[in-house]
């Protein structure tokens, strides 16, 4: 989403404009999204909810299985879905880590902005208006990213508790076996059943144990049976 993201700049960038967006042809490659806690609930009514075998420690929505083919987005851009996850909100602004540094810097994708004269501007004499959407843009960056760090620490006692399995889903079409997902995780129930009452009562009292479920009714046979698109025959 961000192939061409640069460091927003006040006078680099003191004449483009935002518009809400409404094409989500940008989401059309992305086929998962990290989630924080606050999202689980709801994302988890509409996507199938696992984990990375790789990367940040935290729950992912799986929202396609082979490139091109996010089965949220239609085919005129359209987000088909009910609920968007924060990932794809974001867009076009995003955070970029300064380096050698925990600091943060925001970046934006000019492409998504436009150069003549319409849309909100981002900035008024070389300042960011207060809010306005660059202040509204940091603001959710920044909480996104704090809910993010949260949830992965909500979710380490999953690890160290050795319950989480590697799994493959097959994507099928009718009787045709059309793709496969790998490189996710999900939580084993038998493992989960045979930990011990306060290992439970902890994740119950954390609020863990309601967002396992929440992963748990996320996954069905048909891993993508909620999806507005049926899948598709990869190209």
């Amino acid at each position: 989403m961000f192939e061409n993201a640069v460091i927003l700049d006040s006078k680099k960038h003191a004449g483009l404009g935002y518009h809400p967006v409404t094409d989500f042809s940008y989401a059309r490659n992305v086929l998962s999204a990290p989630l924080a806690g606050t999202e689980i609930l709801l994302a988890s009514r509409e996507f199938p909810i696992v984990f990375p075998t790789t990367g940040r420690g935290v729950p992912v929505a799986l929202m396609g299985y082979a490139p091109g083919n996010n089965l949220w987005v239609a085919e005129d851009g359209s987000w088909a879905g009910r609920y968007v996850p924060a990932h794809l909100r974001r867009y076009p602004f995003v955070l970029g880590e300064q380096s050698e540094s925990d600091r943060f810097v925001l970046m934006v994708e000019p492409t998504a902005m436009s150069d003549d004269g319409t849309g909100e501007p981002l900035f008024e004499k070389d300042e960011v208006p207060e809010g306005g959407i660059v202040d509204r843009a940091r603001t959710f960056l920044t909480t996104f990213q704090r809910e993010l760090t949260e949830t992965e620490a909500l979710f380490e006692p999953l690890r160290k508790a050795d319950v989480l399995v590697s799994r493959v889903f097959t994507v099928r079409k009718g009787e045709e076996q059309i793709g496969q997902v790998r490189d996710l995780q999900i939580v084993d129930t038998d493992k989960l059943a045979a930990l011990d009452d306060a290992t439970l009562a902890a994740w119950v009292r954390s609020g863990l144990m309601a967002m396992v479920m929440s992963h748990l009714h996320s996954l069905q046979p048909d891993l993508f049976a909620n999806a507005p698109a049926a899948p598709r025959q990869q190209p």
